[in-house]
């Protein structure tokens, strides 16, 4: 595996929402979160461009991620490349297909969530990247993304 820098994500967990649009600090932590994402990136080598097709590389990445998790049984700051990762692939969203916002605890699914809400449904891209670094590759978030956004926004 690629020496990357791994974060601590302490922030996440205060954040307050106030109601129908993303925060001002979630915003900002997303940003920074985005930031983060696209530096390990480059430690693979990979640009993080924001397309549609980026989500390839992010795939990519987890992928790698799991091989070492598997190998080592390593958890450790594999969750917060997982939000990283989990809120980049929500920016390519908005950039691409339409704005959507994002609120830290869902009703059925917990706390410290983070659901997406976006063109009338629900996604979880945070768990998504969790999955595929835990579980592998029957959680390919490339085929997740085509399914859900791609194929959704053809329709």
């Amino acid at each position: 595996m690629k020496k990357i820098l791994l974060f601590v994500l302490p922030l996440i967990f205060t954040i307050k929402m106030n109601g129908q649009n993303t925060s001002q600090e979630l915003i900002e932590i997303k940003n920074e979160l985005i930031n983060h994402a696209i530096e390990v990136g480059k430690e693979y080598d990979i640009n993080l461009d924001f397309s549609d097709d980026s989500i390839k590389n992010v795939e990519k990445i987890l992928s790698d991620l799991h091989s070492e998790y598997k190998k080592t049984k390593n958890d450790e700051g594999l969750n917060g490349l997982a939000y990283m990762f989990g809120f980049y692939i929500m920016d390519v969203i908005e950039k691409n297909h339409g704005k959507g916002r994002i609120e830290r605890n869902h009703p059925d699914f917990g706390d410290n969530v983070f659901p997406f809400y976006w063109n009338g449904g629900t996604l979880f891209p945070v768990a998504w990247c969790q999955k595929r670094i835990f579980d592998g590759d029957g959680d390919n978030v490339e085929i997740k993304y085509r399914i859900l956004i791609l194929d959704e926004k053809k329709k």
